[in-house]
């Protein structure tokens, strides 16, 4: 895996900005995680390592299973029922 210099400062940027949102999550959540909460901080580290991966340099048949994973993962999160 090759980085160019560009995407590698565009890939810490981006991730610094998503650990910033996460925080900023995570500080406004008064009664901890409850399913609402779940989905939206689940969603938003899904959409930070799919953003991610997709700046990678990695070839786009390396990712197929990663990103077949990655949609299971956001299914389960929008099935989540509130109870």
């Amino acid at each position: 895996m090759n980085l160019s210099s560009n995407n590698l400062i565009i890939i810490i940027i981006f991730s610094l900005f998503s650990l910033g949102n996460l925080f900023f999550l995570y500080k406004k959540m008064n009664n901890g995680f409850g399913p609402v909460n779940l989905k939206v901080y689940g969603l938003t580290i899904l959409i930070a390592i799919t953003a991610l991966l997709a700046l990678s340099d990695v070839e786009a048949q390396k990712l197929v299973a990663t990103y077949s994973i990655l949609g299971a993962i956001a299914g389960y999160l929008f099935g989540l029922k509130n109870d």
